[in-house]
């Protein structure tokens, strides 16, 4: 049976904003598993060009990636940029990264603020992440 107590009770209602808060489909967005595979959004493989492949870089002094456009078979150390799911976003093998460096990745994180830089490469600083959940968890318990 429905409580009916309840329903005409003075509410503070809040209005969710709609615009603002962009998504991850309009924003530069890179997730890194522990596996050491560097994921990004088709919009984020669309802003560094939509190249074949990727160059890994890595500032050791500020814990930060990089990420540079290349051509496989044509730049040296170039990664594939693999098609990842239905949206058009990709995937790349960066375990090499992880080893070459000794980046440890217990989880799944999310680069908080992804951004390019004046030469076009994507800044990923791994002091600036967040925990990335599984499709359908909540953040905070209620």
């Amino acid at each position: 049976m429905l409580n009916a107590s309840n329903v005409n009770v003075p509410r503070k209602w809040q209005i969710c904003p709609r615009e603002g808060a962009e998504s991850r489909w309009h924003t530069l967005y890179a997730t890194l598993n522990p596996e050491g595979y560097l994921v990004i959004t088709r919009f984020t493989h669309q802003a560094l060009g939509s190249p074949d492949s990727y160059q890994l870089l890595y500032d050791p002094e500020r814990h930060v990636i990089g990420m540079r456009p290349a051509r496989f078979g044509i730049d040296r150390h170039a990664f594939p940029a693999r098609l990842r799911g239905r949206n058009g976003g990709r995937r790349i093998s960066a375990y090499r990264l992880l080893r070459e460096f000794g980046i440890e990745i217990y989880e799944t994180v999310r680069f908080h603020h992804a951004q390019l830089d004046n030469s076009g490469v994507l800044i990923l600083d791994l002091k600036d992440t967040i925990k990335r959940h599984k499709k359908g968890s909540m953040r905070e318990g209620y």
